[in-house]
């Protein structure tokens, strides 16, 4: 299969080298509304207006279908929650790898390391062994989103995830406690669910894209690899792809420290850390119109928007996830009833949340200015700031487990530490221009 562009598409984001908003003396060329708003428009509005259709996707994508999975599994008990929490860091790694363009079985050795055993392991297996039989679908979910994002249809993706939910709403229960002729499946429903939901979720995307009605047409023959873009694939999207390697597997390294604390801790926290990851679609939502507007601004020449645009897009998120941080600081245990009314795993839950919550902010920053870095195809520095995270947090969360009793709260004080470092890391690395190319000269327009 082979995604070919129309010849009648016009180019939607970035201009070359150079050029203005304005054609030359005497000129006919236009430029296309979309890029006229991105290069002109207000920043902060033009950052709301393309904000919408991209949250919808992710927040389903991320934050929706892992919390309702865990918001019936919960009812089958504090090991079943826990089993599932094992999985998390695991299944976002899957989902996140696959969406920044870049599966697999996971042996029960792995889990056991992560602290699963007896009730929790056979949950663990339950739930990992669906989600992963349908690795395929969530791959194949990402490239196509990739591609209809492409074309400019944000709206479409929209409506096809909104309607992928309401499926998954009805589905997860249904498999999991049983209805009618289905018999309950209990933890492995959840999974089955989820995987259905995103396979039907691609399957209606090729629809789409099959039936001709955007830029982006499905050839079947004549499919040529080209050297030269995998070469531009790989030199952004490779690096890009180990960060969130990086972030998950720190997870699953905490994860697996909190396992030694007890089922109710490794619960608790499973619940916590799903209210982290509603951070992540939060800050791409801004991020997708973000990344538009800094790479077109970088095209234009114009350096100087690129760099407003995503100190902009920033404070934007910085001010709603600290509006977020600040509702789990007063309201700790309400996150979590939604998930347990076991009072133990309420309050695990309620005291990591009242620590790293604090530091909800710095992640988000970082989050949206690692994003501005891979528009100017400078993806080192959120490597670095994801490698950086991780040794704080790994190397902190030992030092808790191990040489202290402060249990989980100095866990949640070391990932703080870890979500501060990496937003420190970046906000530096951004003030001092490194997001700039070595090849870019001075804007000629600098509005």
């Amino acid at each position: 299969m082979a995604f070919a562009i129309s010849q009648t598409a016009q180019p939607r984001l970035a201009l070359p080298r150079g050029t203005t908003t304005a054609p030359p003396s005497g000129g006919t060329t236009a430029i296309n509304p979309r890029t006229r708003l991105l290069l002109e428009g207000p920043i902060a509005a033009t950052l709301l207006r393309l904000a919408p259709p991209n949250l919808v996707v992710n927040v389903i994508l991320i934050a929706v279908t892992a919390s309702i999975d865990a918001h019936f599994v919960g009812r089958l008990g504090a090991p079943a929650l826990a089993g599932v929490s094992l999985v998390f860091p695991l299944m976002m790694l899957m989902q996140q790898i696959a969406n920044s363009s870049m599966g697999s079985a996971i042996e029960p050795w792995l889990y056991r390391a992560l602290g699963g055993d007896g009730e929790i392991l056979a949950a663990v297996l339950a739930y990992s062994n669906a989600i992963f039989a349908g690795a395929l679908a969530y791959w194949a979910l990402g490239a196509l989103t990739s591609v209809v994002r492409g074309t400019g249809q944000p709206g479409v993706l929209a409506i096809v995830y909104i309607a992928a939910e309401l499926l998954h709403i009805a589905l997860v229960p249904i498999l999991v406690f049983g209805w009618g002729p289905v018999p309950p499946l209990g933890v492995a429903g959840a999974g089955i669910a989820t995987v259905t939901s995103f396979a039907a979720s691609a399957g209606a995307l090729l629809w789409w894209l099959a039936s001709g009605r955007t830029a982006v047409t499905l050839a079947f023959r004549g499919v040529r690899f080209e050297r030269r873009l995998f070469d531009d694939i790989l030199r952004v999207g490779l690096p890009m792809s180990l960060q969130p390697i990086l972030v998950n597997v720190t997870l699953a390294v905490l994860t697996g420290f909190v396992g030694l604390l007890g089922v109710d801790a490794l619960a608790g926290f499973g619940v916590a850390v799903r209210l982290e990851y509603v951070i992540y679609p939060l800050s791409f939502g801004f991020s997708a119109g973000m990344l538009a507007m800094v790479a077109t601004s970088i095209g234009a020449g114009r350096l100087a928007r690129a760099q407003r645009s995503a100190w902009t897009a920033a404070a934007l998120v910085a001010g709603i996830i600290g509006a977020i941080g600040l509702v789990a600081l007063v309201w700790p245990t309400g996150w979590a009833a939604l998930f347990s009314a076991v009072p133990e795993v309420q309050r695990d839950a309620a005291v990591y949340l009242t620590i790293a919550g604090l530091a909800f902010p710095c992640l988000s920053i970082g989050l949206v200015l690692g994003t501005a870095f891979q528009a100017a195809a400078q993806p080192l520095w959120p490597l670095l700031g994801a490698a950086a995270r991780a040794v704080v947090v790994v190397g902190g969360g030992a030092l808790v487990v191990y040489g202290t009793d402060d249990g989980m709260v100095g866990l949640a004080v070391a990932a703080a530490a870890g979500q501060i470092a990496y937003g420190a890391i970046l906000v530096i690395a951004f003030r001092a221009g490194l997001w700039k190319r070595r090849d870019a000269t001075a804007p000629r327009a600098t509005r």
